[in-house]
């Protein structure tokens, strides 16, 4: 029920459309039950009224039926046009939906899932939720609305075929749809989780083929691709034999309903109770109603994989970013002081808290240049993530200019904060595309101040070793970057950037020295009038330094100027 609700609340705009065409559906519905009744009359008139006359055996018949049947046609092409728009506007607006509710939870509320499982969201899932009105919800409410409609008639023929109708049809099809719901469900739930194994070791495979084959483990890799094939198989035979099984019961259900019917309908007609008329009329809609019952057998088999899609969707609609941001803006000149008081934090993911980051406070102001250092996996790069409010702090609060970080708008904390993370990542795009990330719709920004940054950065032979400049492809429909390479591309990012607080995550991680003492020599002249914090374990930045600070074990243990770190000789 939530479910639906949920789906109501994001769909609300489309939720007329939809209503439209459910009750061009039941319209349908009717013309056709109508047809039907009126055909059977019809084509009996001549036998109960002995009328011979052309007219009124062939002429004023086909009349009315074709009339009817124009009519009918002309609901249903507006019902099937309607159909698949609401389909359409639905799938589109979801996706959209989707994206919007992702954006501002990554990373901190979405770390924990997978990359193929958010693909497999956009893909698989959403593929499947595509059915639901076409291949579920309109098939339910036929069955539902013609069996109510044969229902009226029987009564109103004699209550003796209602009462046979129920029970050799309505109870049991309510017996058989509990019995392979429950079936299906146990068959789907298990079907889906080898799906999602499957799909995550050929994402694996896909993603990491070259470790695999430098540690030889290709055979391994293989051998589970094929064990799972084969439960894939298996549980694809389980489902299709119980189909089967589906498909046979329900059939001799309805031929069972259709024998009992005609065996009443003989014993009223021979003793004068029902004509002949409604008896063909009966036959003839119930005959409609046996081709429309045995889609129930296919919903029986979609809806438990339909279901979970839409619960996988939802868990994105119910989850809420734990790190919001405020709308106003803080207009900021330029960086006065950055202040930390007493910090601690550890990730919201983990079952066991334990700190990452315990009780640090700092003091940073203007043009200065900071370094923080220490062993690996004591929390430098996590204190870096929460200055771009990548997380928020468990305790304590960070300030940017006397203002919180939770007090400033995206916009304008993204204005103020540039960041070379620990991993660059690159888009399969272009290599402009690639610089100017959000800015990519910025006029003043002109191919050849693109080149001079390329330059500065060390990147003058991707540009000079291709013969389409910036409008090279990278990544993985192109070419693909080394490790300084990326090192690089991040620090022209941050150069386009220009803000006013520089973040260096290990900037000199994959450069060779000539590279290294290039780029070095190259930020502290750009950004002399910025304030630089730098992660790092290089002593050619860290003799640099105005200030350094040594974390061990989530605290700073030591702090002072490189000589002061030395002449303690304790930690660093």
């Amino acid at each position: 029920m939530s479910l639906i609700l949920l789906f109501l609340k994001y769909q609300k705009k489309y939720l007329r459309i939809l209503v439209l065409g459910i009750l061009l559906t039941i319209i349908i519905n009717i013309m056709n039950i109508s047809l039907l009744i009126f055909s059977g009359i019809l084509l009996t008139s001549v036998f109960m009224f002995h009328n011979n006359t052309i007219e009124y055996n062939y002429i004023i018949p086909s009349i009315i039926i074709r009339i009817l049947s124009l009519f009918k046609t002309i609901i249903k092409y507006c019902e099937k046009i309607i159909k698949h728009n609401n389909t359409l506007y639905i799938l589109s607006n979801l996706r959209i939906l989707i994206f919007k509710k992702i954006f501002p939870l990554h990373p901190c509320d979405i770390s924990h899932i997978y990359h193929h499982e958010i693909l497999h969201l956009f893909i698989t899932d959403i593929e499947n939720i595509d059915i639901l009105y076409l291949q579920v919800l309109v098939p339910i409410i036929n069955v539902i609305f013609i069996i109510l409609m044969i229902l009226i008639i029987l009564l109103i023929i004699h209550y003796l075929l209602a009462i046979i109708f129920v029970l050799c049809l309505c109870i049991p099809l309510i017996l058989y749809i509990i019995y392979f719901y429950k079936k299906n469900k146990i068959n789907s739930f298990t079907n889906m989780i080898v799906k999602k194994q499957f799909y995550l070791i050929i994402y694996n495979f896909l993603l990491y083929q070259k470790e695999y084959k430098i540690f030889e483990d290709i055979v391994k890799v293989c051998k589970k691709i094929n064990f799972l094939q084969k439960q894939w198989d298996i549980q694809n035979a389980i489902q299709h034999s119980s189909n089967i099984k589906s498909y046979i019961i329900l059939f001799t259900l309805i031929n069972i309903n259709f024998l009992f019917i005609i065996i009443i309908s003989k014993i009223l007609f021979l003793k004068h109770m029902v004509s002949i008329s409604f008896i063909v009329s009966l036959f003839l809609c119930i005959n409609i109603l046996n081709h429309v019952i045995l889609d129930i057998n296919n919903i029986i088999n979609k809806i438990h994989y339909i279901l979970l899609s839409i619960q996988n969707v939802f868990k994105i609609f119910k989850k809420k970013p734990t790190v919001t941001f405020v709308k106003h803006t803080f207009f900021f000149k330029r960086f006065i002081s950055l202040k930390i008081i007493n910090l601690s934090f550890y990730y919201p993911t983990n079952t066991i808290q334990t700190k990452i980051l315990k009780n640090i406070s700092l003091m940073i102001t203007y043009k200065k240049k900071i370094a923080i250092t220490g062993h690996n996996g004591c929390g430098k790069s996590t204190l870096l993530m929460l200055l771009t409010r990548a997380w928020d702090p468990t305790i304590g609060n960070i300030y940017l200019n006397n203002c919180n970080l939770k007090n400033i708008s995206l916009y304008m904390l993204r204005k103020q904060i540039s960041i070379v993370p620990q991993k660059t990542d690159i888009l399969n795009d272009t290599l402009m595309n690639n610089l100017l990330l959000n800015n990519q719709n910025n006029n003043n920004i002109n191919k050849k101040f693109l080149i001079k940054i390329l330059y500065c950065v060390g990147l003058k032979k991707l540009l000079e070793n291709n013969t389409q400049g910036l409008h090279m492809l990278l990544g993985e429909n192109g070419r693909l970057l080394s490790g300084g390479e990326l090192r690089k591309l991040a620090i022209a990012r941050i150069l386009l950037q220009n803000s006013n607080l520089i973040l260096l995550d290990e900037p000199t991680t994959s450069l060779d020295k000539y590279s290294c003492k290039n780029i070095l020599q190259m930020l502290f002249t750009k950004f002399k009038n910025k304030t630089m914090i730098f992660v790092t374990h290089d002593i050619n930045i860290l003799k640099k330094m105005d200030y350094i600070y040594y974390i061990d074990n989530g605290s700073i243990k030591a702090q002072g100027s490189y000589l002061d770190l030395l002449k303690q000789k304790q930690y660093y």
